[in-house]
């Protein structure tokens, strides 16, 4: 199971989430970033009014190679910020702290 966290733009956050889905995501959790934190995530396309989110993506392995290029087709001025790899075991567990 692979752990892919996306920064991303308000108004993308619906369409990624979507295309993830589709793809084949078990799970997806959005995390609002806060002004202090932005400020590390600048870009010459994103505003200072533009609000940015963490988009953290669980899917398995044999789903990632479609999820990433589903995030990849859709996503025009995100960025993935981590790609990791979550044990199976411990799997539910992190899910749970996302969600927390």
């Amino acid at each position: 199971m692979k752990r892919i966290t996306l920064i991303l733009k308000t108004s993308e956050v619906m369409s990624v989430r979507k295309a993830a889905c589709i793809a084949g995501a078990d799970r997806i959790v959005a995390h609002p970033i806060s002004h202090k934190e932005s400020v590390w995530f600048s870009s010459p396309h994103v505003s200072a009014e533009d609000e940015l989110i963490r988009l953290d993506v669980m899917v398995v392995d044999r789903q990632f190679d479609e999820v990433i290029s589903a995030i990849l087709t859709t996503a025009q001025l995100g960025k993935i910020e981590k790609i990791s790899s979550v044990n199976a075991k411990h799997a539910l567990s992190d899910q749970l702290l996302l969600a927390a």
